[in-house]
């Protein structure tokens, strides 16, 4: 079982969370030293300044794969481990990175993405 933080499409009430049946909710956490910005319906992370908020989740590698696919990983993100804060904790997460550029892209200046 892995530990996945998603903070799009993928949360509760997005259009996407259909995809995460089987993963177990685990808590809301946030990603520090990244930024978020809104590419059409769906936002980009990317290293930067500021906190993304999202949802953290157990799933198994076969879901895994499933969202990697879902996600385009390797042409439109890139999926990879980042420390995530719950709480007065923090553990190690995926996390899909935005591979492309985001000049002229609108920031989601709070670091939370609509659902």
């Amino acid at each position: 079982m892995e530990y996945l933080f998603v903070y799009g499409t993928l949360k509760r009430g997005g259009k996407l969370h259909r995809y995460m049946d089987g993963a177990r909710f685990i808590g809301e956490g946030r990603i520090e030293g990244y930024r978020m910005y809104l590419v059409d319906w769906y936002p980009a992370v990317v290293r930067g300044y500021g906190n993304v908020y999202g949802e953290v989740y157990m799933v198994d590698r076969k879901l895994l794969r499933l969202i990697d696919g879902i996600e385009e990983e390797g042409v439109l993100y890139r999926r990879e481990k980042v420390d995530v804060k719950m709480g007065d904790k923090t553990i190690k997460c995926w996390v899909y990175i935005y591979l492309g550029s985001v000049s002229g892209l609108e920031p989601v200046e709070d670091g939370t993405f609509p659902v």
